[in-house]
């Protein structure tokens, strides 16, 4: 499974992500009615956060993954349960940024979390999915 800079899989894995996490947004306005900005909006930052904490996990997995494991290409699936808590702080922080600043809710707030790290998995696998069918390589963020 190739990860990182396909130009053509980096446009679909963002594009697959952007309506994905609006999508998400829009969902979230049940809970957190009291946002300003659109779904639009929101789907684009939480995509945004998700590139460059893709971008800066994927760099130390590169640069540490082979004296972790022992291996030059670990597994696929040690990246993606190593991405878990990486997922969890950009819910979090997205929830900081336009819904609850101050995080009053812990449980509500660890619930979106969870279920936004679930959906961030599930909107992987539409994009890897989408990697079999379409040229042009994957991204995970």
């Amino acid at each position: 499974m190739p990860m990182g800079p396909a130009p053509l899989g980096f446009v679909y894995f963002v594009g697959i992500k952007l309506a994905g996490y609006s999508a998400a947004a829009i969902v979230a306005k049940k809970y957190y009615s009291d946002t300003k900005q659109t779904a639009f909006a929101i789907g684009a930052a939480r995509t945004a956060i998700g590139i460059g904490a893709g971008v800066a996990y994927g760099l130390l997995w590169w640069l540490v993954a082979d004296k972790i494991f022992h291996a030059v290409n670990p597994s696929p699936v040690l990246y993606l349960a190593g991405l878990m808590p990486v997922r969890i702080g950009e819910w979090l922080w997205l929830v900081h940024l336009f819904y609850d600043k101050r995080l009053s809710d812990a449980q509500k707030v660890f619930r979106f979390a969870a279920a936004g790290t679930a959906w961030s998995y599930c909107l992987d696998a539409i994009g890897i999915g989408a990697a079999l069918v379409i040229p042009g390589g994957i991204w995970v963020c």
